[in-house]
């Protein structure tokens, strides 16, 4: 019996942000593959967030590196959200490029954002510069969930993630990436994050914080698990 893939919301953090008119020509371009008609660099504000990495989270689930290459791929051209709302608003702003960062051990998905300076997105703007918002999450699905001690699918196998086996404590492995739907700025992120100061931005702060996400219990949906993580 085929199973259904997964659908998650993973917490990651927001790691910079640039002030106006401080984009290089090859940045500007990058953001008007995905503009109507050609934007000047004071129209909009860039930032950049990690996603996902390749560490073990609070819930004993991971991403290989492998996983994180192909998910840098799908970022571009994706919808930046609040709180996951898919259905009740329209998105703040548009990922346009993204790379993998790596720091010691850690790989991340590092994608670039642009949000438009208009009225409407002034406070969301700055709460973002101001260290207000500082957490982000990924949604995106996958379809298999590799136990990390027996190397089958999670959901045909009797290993529990959290719970320890020999010396081995159990997570899975998330495997076969088939979207990403969204990043979105959340409350409460599950990973440590933080903004640093642009180059050249007087308005952005500098902050790091440590906070955990609100995990919601698995709502069944068909054969499918849904889970949100903020």
């Amino acid at each position: 019996m085929e199973l259904e893939p997964f659908v998650f919301r993973q917490a990651g953090r927001l790691v910079a942000s640039r002030g106006q008119g401080e984009l290089s020509e090859d940045e500007g371009a990058a953001v008007n593959r995905f503009a109507l008609r050609v934007l000047t660099a004071d129209e909009y504000v860039t930032f950049a967030l990690d996603l996902c990495n390749n560490q073990v989270d609070r819930h004993f689930s991971r991403f290989p590196e492998e996983e994180l290459a192909r998910i840098d791929g799908l970022v571009p051209g994706r919808p930046l959200m609040e709180r996951h709302d898919l259905r009740g608003t329209l998105p703040r702003g548009r990922f346009f490029r993204s790379s993998l960062h790596r720091d010691g051990e850690v790989v991340s998905v590092r994608p670039e954002v642009y949000v438009m300076r208009t009225a409407e997105n002034q406070d969301f703007i700055m709460n973002i510069e101001g260290g207000v918002y500082r957490e982000t999450s990924i949604g995106f699905s996958f379809r298999l969930p590799e136990c990390s001690v027996c190397g089958k699918d999670l959901r045909t196998c009797d290993h529990v993630p959290g719970r320890s086996y020999g010396e081995e404590t159990c997570h899975f492995i998330m495997r076969d990436v088939l979207e990403v739907m969204e990043g979105s700025v959340v409350s409460s992120g599950s990973q440590g994050t933080g903004f640093v100061r642009g180059e050249r931005s007087e308005d952005a702060v500098a902050a790091l914080s440590q906070a955990r996400d609100d995990f919601h219990r698995p709502i069944a949906v068909g054969s499918c698990a849904l889970w949100a993580r903020e």
